[in-house]
């Protein structure tokens, strides 16, 4: 879909959708094409016509996490009324979570299947039944309509790695997929996490599970990504060092087939980099340039509440070894805990350009659907948005504090970010992996903005300013 959180809208990096490219690659005997819409948002409903034109599909199957659900829930209407022969098939996040609630509601009508969990292989098992070679009942975790209600098979099993071949990249359809200048690819290394984070529904997908691929299969997806021209590639593991030995392993191997001539970005937790005095040096050596690190609060009632344990001293020792080797951060930082007041959030900002934090990814609690936080928070009254799950992108406030509305929340993360603007990108790390783009930003691209702004928003109130930039927020993810 081509839904993003406003903050990761700019022009400067696109995604690809490792998921459908996945389940491509294990599709057999059929005439397969990836449409990623993320590069096409400027015309969603112009694209969608053509490709229906263009390919003629018996078979639509469209992935959606839950801010992304009722774009889809719409790409699939508009496939019925311009075909109502073509069969539409719903999965991702949103599907395996709420399949139950989307059947019994009006959200259902478009769709003629959901598969949920791991649609790797369970896709190619509902072509095989669409075409009369197997029962629909017989495929696990996959719900299907029967004279017009939905019945959900059991679940399926979590599937056997060494089982799913590398990802189809040459049936996308669309090229542009970027990471400020550099072609950008995803590869999966493991799936899983078993940390007990209770803010996180990655366990209703996976369980408490960690299963990895060989590494034999890994660098062969690296060369596969290469291939099509990646040179920079993010790993999309949910917490890539839960083996550190493995991670170590894996960068020795990088480095011996000569794939560290390209960069990667990695997700991967504070405890895990900080547990091994050998894993940045690795990393380097490897071409990691870019980590996401799980810093989350500096607040130690908050990082309690999300489950996270106290990671503040580990968090100091990853950031200090990841910078001796040069590698950039990007700090995860959640903001709106039940007690969170002004002061509390301004000491998580502070405390990131302490620790010379390279980027923010500050993002407000999100009560995610089947998540533990979201019953607690219900249970408290602290959820002021429950059902519209359009906004559940971290960056809108759905909740409430003890002590601070919605809006007050939301205004507060704008504060901030516009504090700290001249702050980012200026960090010793990124001087050392982007010279160019520093210079760039702070003598021409910074004082051009500066100027812009004093011309046009002069007369503005910060209030004033915030709502406008609210307002832009609001388009960005209105396609229909």
């Amino acid at each position: 879909m081509p839904d993003t959180a406003p903050h990761f809208s700019g022009k400067r990096w696109k995604a690809p959708n490792l998921a459908i490219s996945s389940i491509a690659g294990n599709i057999k005997d059929h005439d397969v094409f990836v449409a990623d819409l993320v590069l096409k948002r400027e015309k969603i409903k112009e694209t969608v016509i053509e490709l229906l034109k263009k390919y003629e599909p018996s078979i639509v199957g469209l992935s959606a996490m839950s801010f992304q659900f009722d774009t889809s829930r719409k790409v699939a209407q508009l496939i019925k009324e311009e075909n109502k022969d073509i069969k539409t098939v719903l999965g991702g996040y949103h599907a395996t979570l709420m399949y139950d609630e989307i059947s019994n509601s009006d959200c259902s009508e478009p769709f003629d299947f959901f598969v949920r969990g791991e649609g790797d292989l369970s896709f190619n098992e509902l072509l095989e039944a669409c075409e009369g070679k197997r029962d629909l009942g017989s495929i696990p975790g996959i719900s299907y309509k029967e004279n017009g209600n939905f019945i959900h098979n059991n679940p399926r099993q979590l599937e056997d790695l060494n089982k799913i071949k590398l990802p189809a990249r040459g049936k996308r359809v669309f090229k542009g997929y970027h990471y400020y200048g550099f072609t950008l690819d995803m590869v999966e290394s493991s799936r899983g996490c078993t940390m007990p984070c209770n803010f996180c529904s990655m366990d209703k997908m996976y369980g408490k599970s960690f299963r990895m691929y060989s590494i034999d299969r890994v660098i062969r997806d690296i060369e596969d990504a290469k291939k099509y021209g990646a040179d920079f590639i993010i790993i999309a593991d949910d917490n890539f060092i839960l083996n550190v030995k493995r991670f170590e392993d894996l960068c020795d191997a990088i480095v011996a087939s000569g794939h560290n001539d390209i960069r990667y970005i990695i997700q991967a937790s504070s405890a895990g980099i900080a547990s091994s005095k050998t894993l940045a040096e690795k990393m380097a050596k490897a071409g990691f340039r870019i980590v996401f690190l799980g810093v989350e609060n500096v607040s130690k009632e908050n990082l309690k509440y999300l489950r996270k344990g106290n990671i503040i001293e580990k968090t100091k020792i990853a950031v200090e070894r990841l910078h001796d080797q040069g590698i950039m951060i990007v700090g995860g930082m959640i903001i709106g805990h039940p007690n969170d007041k002004e002061e509390d959030i301004a000491q998580n900002y502070e405390f990131f350009v302490e620790l010379d934090i390279d980027f923010f990814a500050d993002q407000i609690l999100t009560p995610y659907p089947k998540t533990e936080l979201r019953e607690e928070m219900i249970k408290n009254n602290l959820v002021t948005n429950k059902d519209d799950f359009s906004r559940y992108n971290c960056f809108w406030a759905n909740i409430r504090t003890n002590y601070l509305t919605p809006d007050e929340l939301q205004f507060l993360r704008w504060k901030y970010n516009k504090k700290y603007a001249d702050y980012i990108c200026t960090t010793k790390a990124f001087i050392k992996n982007y010279p160019a783009a520093y210079y760039y930003r702070s003598y021409f691209r910074r004082p051009l903005i500066k100027l812009k702004n004093r011309i046009f928003n002069g007369k503005l109130t910060e209030r004033e300013l915030y709502e406008e930039d609210m307002e832009k927020a609001e388009e960005i993810n209105k396609f229909f």
